[in-house]
């Protein structure tokens, strides 16, 4: 199972995720910031004036009634979006994290295999020298 996901990750190319980080982050944050400036209506809403309909109080109704769940839909919604805005930004946040530590663990795997390349040529040396004399 482990070298199921050693060949995914080998897969990614991980030079162009690494690239794109900032980008994702930004874009992240402006998300963020045009989202939470817009404004979320209260559930009050505002008067019919315009239209009168005095012939048939039902149809009002049925119109004020749709008028109400309509804004509600909109104010949930609007809800909605700044919650996903806000996750997208944490999610970018950590995504821009989990590079940079990839990045750092991509390096310290670099250097240990260059001192265990080292380490086994001195090894071969060494074992030349003993045995081979």
């Amino acid at each position: 199972m482990p070298a199921g996901w050693v060949t995914v990750l080998q897969m990614v190319p991980w030079g162009e995720v690494i690239k794109n980080a900032p980008k994702v982050a930004d874009g992240a944050v402006k998300l963020w910031s045009s989202v939470s400036k817009k404004k979320v209506y209260d559930e009050t809403g505002s008067e019919i004036s315009d239209v009168i309909l005095a012939s048939d109080p039902e149809a009002v109704e049925k119109l004020e009634y749709r008028l109400q769940a309509a804004e509600q839909t909109i104010t949930d919604l609007q809800a909605q979006v700044v919650q996903s805005a806000e996750v997208i930004k944490e999610l970018a946040s950590q995504n821009t994290q989990l590079v940079a530590q990839i990045e750092s663990n991509r390096k310290a795997v670099t250097v240990l295999g260059v001192a265990l390349a080292i380490a086994l040529v001195a090894g071969v040396v060494q074992a030349v020298v003993l045995f081979g004399a």
